[in-house]
């Protein structure tokens, strides 16, 4: 899908959105899904690095 199409859809969906008397709750969807994006990609979850062990006294 190219840009231009996600933009033409975006826009389409926003006047529709608009005209309804739904934005604030597509607005409210989006803010969720972008905060569930964040939470989900946070360093924490990512697996952890391995770590070479030390050799000590021999």
């Amino acid at each position: 899908m190219g840009l231009n199409n996600l933009i033409a859809m975006a826009t389409t969906m926003v006047f529709l959105a608009a005209s309804t008397g739904q934005l604030p709750k597509a607005i409210r969807a989006i803010q969720i899904a972008q905060l569930q994006l964040i939470k989900q990609s946070q360093a924490s979850k990512w697996p952890k690095a391995m770590r070479m062990s030390s050799r000590s006294s021999q």
